[in-house]
């Protein structure tokens, strides 16, 4: 929940929104959405271990974190193939950067909330905590939006 579900919305949020405080919104950026990926890759593994042990149906949950895990390696894999800023292909490698990243994010949100579903009594109070947290980066992300489009 905190690597796919929460810190891979914040890393984006940092590259968009903070493009003034260069080159520090490039290293947050790249940091934060590490730090993300790498606990992300945590969670699955701990997940196959935790499917051996429990005696649990989680088909669906396990195939979107594995699609997930592949986007989200897709995207890394990406960085290293990412063009210099004066590129003629630049824009197409940002294009997929950004899509590709907003893919993985809104199939990740959709995965915690399906994931804290199978939890006892359905996780009705996480899923709703979850979404409290969802609903105060969207509403930070339609003020910051806001703020960069008065700016331009």
């Amino acid at each position: 929940m905190l690597s796919w579900g929460i810190l891979m919305i914040i890393g984006p949020m940092a590259g968009r929104y903070f493009k003034q405080w260069d080159p520090m919104w490039f290293y947050s950026h790249a940091a934060i959405q590490s730090c993300a990926f790498l606990l992300g890759l945590a969670g699955i593994i701990s997940g196959f271990v935790l499917e051996d042990r429990l005696d649990a149906e989680v088909d669906t949950h396990k195939a979107l974190g594995i699609l997930i895990l592949v986007l989200g390696c897709l995207q890394v894999m990406a960085v290293f193939a990412r063009p210099g800023k004066e590129s003629k292909v630049r824009k197409y490698w940002n294009w997929y950067h950004h899509n590709g990243g907003r893919i993985v994010i809104l199939i990740a949100i959709a995965n915690v909330f399906y994931g804290i579903h199978l939890g006892e009594d359905n996780g009705t109070s996480w899923n709703a905590a979850y979404a409290v947290v969802i609903s105060m980066l969207f509403l930070l992300s339609i003020i910051l939006e806001v703020k960069l489009w008065r700016q331009n």
